[in-house]
């Protein structure tokens, strides 16, 4: 009898369950301002990646205000040979002092006589552990004016 009782109770049990609606997954976590703009990229949105440039060049784009060191990080053109070409500072339009993407823009100037490839490296300045600085590359190439 104490064994029938318990396999209706177990019987009870599962098919309340089955009625039961599913539970409820839990929802994804917000992303908070914070969160998103310590893992935000740097966007370069001129020059496109592989475009064929002259001097002198213009870089814009957008980059985590963290990037910033007094309102600029460090920009160059690389030779495929791994001499710099070029340097220049990216500087920051708008206030700089925030987590968010902060607009920048950086002149190069350069002079080559035939078609030469080229990286544009743009560097974080003064990164948090002042060994490894974050960095973001495209390749270009560069024509004689």
């Amino acid at each position: 009898m104490l064994r029938l009782t318990h396999l209706a109770i177990a019987a009870f049990g599962i098919s309340l369950a089955a009625c039961s609606p599913p539970p409820q997954q839990a929802e994804a976590p917000v992303t908070t301002a914070t969160e998103t703009a310590s893992t935000a990229a740097v966007i370069i949105s001129t020059p496109a990646s592989g475009a064929r440039v002259t001097s002198p060049l213009i870089v814009e784009g957008t980059a985590p205000g963290d990037w910033y060191f007094e309102a600029q990080f460090p920009a160059k053109l690389v030779g495929a040979d791994g001499a710099v070409i070029a340097e220049a500072p990216a500087r920051a339009q708008t206030a700089w002092m925030t987590e968010a993407p902060v607009a920048y823009r950086a002149e190069f100037s350069f002079s080559v006589t035939q078609e030469t490839p080229a990286t544009l490296v743009l560097q974080e300045d003064m990164p948090a552990d002042n060994a490894n600085p974050r960095e973001t590359s495209i390749p270009v190439v560069l024509i004689p004016r």
